[in-house]
């Protein structure tokens, strides 16, 4: 086996799996999202089944399923990134052409899932951000009671002058706190992208971006003539679309001033509506392939 590669480190017991899509035990029904299998599946054969089921939805509904199972499964952040794994590898290694449906498909539910995700990111960082915010307070208004006792009570005027002495005091205290963790952040930011040798290519028309993403789009998928008899192979060995948006990213300048992900989802975009068999992108082809492979 490890000879000719036939290498599975999946538990060759049925129900060895991790359920992150519902499923029932029985005969194939159309209606519904659950997954349907005649009797307990092997691992392999449920983690297909998810994809297989998938794939035999439109646009619009394959979004529904995900989302349905989504909302079944307790651990959302665990769901979501293998979903968001499995998708960017099931794209990567599905033929363009044969499996153009699917690949699509698989695009757009990958495009909810990286929204999702970063909601669950942005959720985690608020959490953070509110837990030191009672902290913080409960700090400062401890410091503030020990060196101001509390007036006696009856008397609104001294009581409202020493609220607001105590606000005044709290808030400065901490905006100063605030503002030396953005200081801070704000340097390990700096410090981290001066590790990297970014480019600062400008576009002489920013109008061309698309026609940019394109070219990289097609050098992706550049592979001689002869790999479809088995024979030639591609320009690279591995290239996805996330690659090209830190690509672009990283070195183009239309691109810095976006979020990764908008730049991550204007590549998918771009590839969603590229139409392969369009005389300009043929010609293209065709031109590169004879740069590289002399064809």
């Amino acid at each position: 086996m490890l000879i000719y590669g036939h290498v599975n480190n999946y538990s060759r017991k049925r129900g060895m799996f991790i359920p992150y899509f519902g499923y029932k035990i029985g005969p194939y029904q159309a209606e519904g999202y659950l997954l349907n299998f005649p009797k307990l599946p092997y691992p392999e054969q449920y983690y297909n089944a998810i994809f297989l089921k998938l794939w035999a939805y439109n646009a619009n509904d394959s979004v529904k399923y995900i989302q349905w199972h989504y909302d079944l499964y307790p651990d959302k952040k665990d769901f979501l990134l293998f979903l968001q794994r499995e998708l960017r590898y099931r794209i990567e290694t599905l033929d363009r052409i044969k499996n153009y449906k699917r690949q699509s498909i698989s695009r757009i539910c990958l495009e909810w899932v990286t929204k999702e995700l970063n909601a669950v990111y942005d959720v985690q960082k608020i959490g953070v951000y509110n837990q030191f915010i009672k902290n913080e307070l409960t700090v400062m208004l401890k410091n503030e009671l020990q060196n101001n006792p509390m007036p006696q009570p009856g008397n609104v005027d001294i009581d409202s002058a020493f609220i607001e002495k105590i606000t005044r005091s709290i808030t400065d205290r901490l905006q100063k706190n605030l503002d030396a963790i953005v200081e801070t952040t704000g340097d390990k930011m700096e410090h981290m992208a001066a590790r990297y040798e970014a480019g600062e290519i400008e576009l002489a028309n920013h109008d061309h971006r698309e026609k940019l993403i394109t070219l990289f789009l097609c050098l992706k998928n550049l592979q001689s003539r002869a790999r479809k008899r088995g024979m030639g192979a591609s320009l690279f060995t591995r290239m996805g679309l996330i690659d090209i948006a830190k690509i672009l990213r990283l070195h183009i300048v239309p691109f810095k001033s976006y979020k990764a992900d908008t730049v991550e989802k204007n590549v998918g975009n771009v590839n969603t509506e590229l139409k392969t068999d369009s005389s300009a992108y043929v010609e293209l082809d065709k031109a590169l392939q004879k740069f590289f492979f002399n064809q």
